[in-house]
């Protein structure tokens, strides 16, 4: 038998001699069968690997998710301002953690304060206390024309806390009363009902309109220029205009103006100066507050700055309407 018949008619000169066709074909097989085998053992390695790679991972996450858990949970107990530490945490862990404390300072704000609005009640409920049982245990010699203003003066407080309290819940969730107006017209309009021992200047701009809750609108312009009238000395200026695009309010004084340390506690509710102020007694501390909370349901701002009268510079941005 020839050389081509063993080769199932090959071409000649394709298998060498004195080897098979058949050998010939496994050795020319071989390499990339072990190819492949070795693609195979190198992808079964790497998922391997993978998986190993993110149950540490998991792991790790799951430990530092328990950690905060239990930092939390240390917090609760302790009822005591804290805050959650910033390990090198991935970009996620991070915000969560980031979120977290920003929760904690809320609340925080929130717990001081109902202790504060607690202690603010409790002051005028002692005082009616005191002046009706000292009438109480010597009525005969009770002055009661004075223990009755006493009486009137403690519950005049209350009152007052009792609005700005329900002014405050109001201010984000009321949905009411929204409408288009002329912020102008409206100061005009507010001015003209007040009854102030300082004159009011009003410098207006025409035309500027917003679309807010009205009631609200008022709000603001009156705690700011009750404001106004408790440290000015003999100016309060009232401004209303745009500025790129937005409507802005200014309520400008003579007093003595607010520490630039002060100028973004103000708004924090119960915060009040250490400055004298020219006219009535200490205010509520809330106010100022109402006001930040109003701007802020209005997507605008409020801010404080000093005053070309001398003073304090008040200014409430909002968004203006279309034309």
């Amino acid at each position: 038998m020839g050389v081509g018949s063993l080769c199932g008619g090959m071409v000649r000169g394709e298998c060498p001699m004195g080897r098979s066709c058949l050998s010939d074909r496994l050795e020319r097989a071989g390499p990339g069968r072990d190819t492949d085998s070795r693609k195979r053992w190198w992808n079964l390695v790497m998922v391997l690997a993978t998986a190993a790679a993110g149950r540490v991972l998991v792991r790790r996450l799951l430990r530092r998710v328990r950690a905060i858990s239990g930092d939390l949970a240390d917090i609760n107990l302790s009822d005591e301002h804290a805050q959650i530490a910033q390990q090198h945490d991935p970009q996620e862990v991070t915000q969560l953690v980031d979120n977290i404390n920003a929760s904690l300072d809320m609340l925080d704000r929130e717990r001081q304060f109902s202790s504060n609005i607690a202690h603010e009640i409790r002051s005028p409920l002692a005082g009616i206390r005191v002046t009706v049982e000292e009438a109480i245990t010597r009525p005969g010699e009770a002055d009661y024309p004075r223990v009755l203003e006493a009486v009137l003066r403690g519950v005049d407080r209350l009152e007052a806390l009792a609005s700005a309290l329900l002014l405050i819940a109001r201010s984000s969730a009321s949905q009411t009363d929204w409408g288009r107006f002329d912020l102008c017209e409206l100061v005009r309009q507010e001015v003209a009902d007040r009854n102030d021992p300082i004159s009011i200047e009003v410098i207006c701009t025409p035309d500027v309109e917003i679309t807010a809750m009205r009631t609200r609108i008022c709000q603001v312009i009156t705690n700011l220029l009750d404001n106004a009238q408790h440290h000015a000395t003999q100016r309060v200026q009232v401004r209303v205009g745009r500025s790129d695009g937005d409507a802005r309010l200014t309520v400008s004084d003579d007093g003595p103006g607010v520490p630039e340390k002060d100028r973004e506690r103000i708004f924090d509710r119960m915060y009040q100066l250490e400055t004298v102020s020219q006219r009535g007694g200490p205010g509520l501390g809330l106010g100022l507050a109402i006001t930040h909370e109003i701007a802020r349901a209005h997507h605008g701002t409020v801010w404080v700055e000093p005053s070309p009268l001398g003073g304090a510079c008040f200014t409430l941005q909002l968004p203006a309407s279309a034309p």
